[in-house]
């Protein structure tokens, strides 16, 4: 994998300056009273600019970074006698890894949970993510996308990982990685509650 090159990541460097700032100022002042205009200022960049990058204030305060064709092909790519179940839990282990460290996604989350009704306005976020999934299992099965198997296995592990999500308290233990395996493991046994 080529590193990026520097318009690359001086792009890189303006997306993430607009993301912190929309989240910062929606923690600071409420989602409905930040502006494009406030986060602009902030980020040190104009309107114009903004709009290069995102289409709304919600998407720099709630878009995940694209994620669907990366997650998509690291479950294709897992070891192919892996059961699908394995390989989801793979993958989603390694993304919540790489993402919970990051103080943006820890804000965002903190952001989220202080404003819960901006969650309606992940619907779009959460779908090609769970759709990634869909399509990461079905070829790996060689089974159709619309298949029963493929569905059901791509929703319980969509619903693991926002399990996960919800039960995490960032800073604290256990880890987002600790609780999405916990959430697998429930998976695995079928649902049988825990003594």
């Amino acid at each position: 994998m080529t590193e990026p090159g520097l318009r690359e990541r001086k792009k890189e460097a303006t997306r993430e300056a607009l993301r912190h700032a929309a989240i910062t100022l929606a923690r600071e002042k409420g989602p409905n009273a930040v502006t494009v205009e406030d986060i602009c200022a902030k980020a040190g960049v104009s309107p114009r600019t903004f709009f290069n990058y995102f289409e709304t204030k919600d998407e720099a305060m709630l878009a995940i970074e694209i994620v669907g064709p990366a997650v998509r092909q690291r479950i294709i790519d897992r070891p192919a006698d892996e059961m699908p179940l394995t390989a989801l839990r793979a993958v989603l282990a390694e993304r919540f890894a790489e993402v919970s460290g990051s103080e943006l996604f820890r804000a965002r989350m903190l952001l989220l949970r202080e404003h819960p009704e901006l969650t309606v306005k992940m619907a779009h976020t959460n779908k090609a993510f769970e759709e990634a999934l869909l399509h990461g299992i079905a070829e790996r099965t060689g089974l159709p996308p619309d298949d029963i198997y493929v569905r059901t296995t791509a929703a319980a592990g969509f619903a693991a990982n926002r399990a996960a999500i919800t039960s995490w308290q960032p800073g604290r233990n256990p880890s987002l990685v600790t609780l999405l395996h916990q959430a697998m493991d429930v998976l695995e046994r079928g649902f049988t509650p825990p003594e």
